[in-house]
């Protein structure tokens, strides 16, 4: 008989790490003032947009239902593939306007016309891959624990909640460092990293601030005594511009290296 196929509750993994909905809602916040995602964007809305104008976009559920036959065929053929190729060069999982902005709480409310949460809360292959995602949604338990799968950057591991728990950590811990080592091998193999570096939400804050105020024309000294007022040490205007450039790098391309 053909395992049952598991319920996934996607509001369950992400209500319960809301540290991950923070990795992503950065992700978006540079990526959205890259200038070179918002060119591709352009480029984008000037090939397709008005067809997407006249036909309606593929995330938006109040028009999609309307598309013909021909429409589905005309969007799978020559606009979704170059939805794809950009997801995959910008590591996201659909192509959002730079203009969309999120709630940094993580509201869990799906909205018409957008999505209910960045771009790069999921990787692109699934949300585009539809044999993967087909795949993943067909996964089912073997019916023995002990069993571990790993997709890329993903696994599934399967315990028997009839095992003491000191066996179920220590599995965990095995099966989670094997997998790890596994994938970090892979990256190394086609000349990526593994991030190493720490979260600094607090810092990737005054980032985005002093960017923001920076491209509202505002000087240096301004923004010192903006975001740190009373400060006059001779180190402030450094610091200053220690967070443009680190605003600078992660917008033009290091967003990625957020964990």
């Amino acid at each position: 008989m053909k395992p049952a196929r598991p319920k996934y509750d996607l509001e369950f993994f992400y209500t319960s790490f809301p540290q991950r909905y923070l990795v992503g809602w950065y992700q978006w916040e540079f990526l959205r003032r890259n200038s070179e995602y918002r060119k591709d964007y352009r480029k984008f809305k000037s090939d397709h947009g008005k067809w997407l104008g006249r036909k309606g976009y593929w995330y938006d559920f109040t028009k999609r239902p309307k598309w013909s036959k021909t429409d589905e065929q005309f969007f799978y053929a020559t606009i979704a593939p170059e939805i794809v190729r950009l997801c995959v060069k910008w590591r996201i999982a659909d192509l959002h306007p730079p203009q969309w902005r999120f709630s940094k709480q993580g509201k869990w409310r799906y909205k018409l016309k957008k999505s209910s949460e960045p771009a790069t809360g999921l990787s692109p292959e699934l949300n585009w891959d539809y044999a993967l995602r087909q795949e993943l949604l067909e996964l089912g338990f073997t019916g023995q624990g002990g069993n571990a799968r790993r997709y890329g950057h993903l696994i599934l591991v399967e315990f028997d909640l009839k095992w003491p728990m000191k066996d179920q950590l220590d599995f965990a811990n095995r099966v989670l460092k094997r997998a790890q080592h596994n994938y970090k091998v892979g990256l190394h193999q086609r000349g990526d990293h593994f991030p190493s570096g720490r979260r600094r939400f607090e810092d990737y804050d005054i980032h985005l601030k002093v960017w923001d105020l920076t491209k509202k024309g505002k000087g240096l000294a301004q923004i010192a005594q903006e975001l740190f007022p009373g400060n006059h040490s001779e180190g402030i205007l450094q610091k200053v511009r220690d967070h443009l450039d680190a605003a600078r790098r992660l917008i033009s391309g290091h967003y990625t290296e957020i964990r």
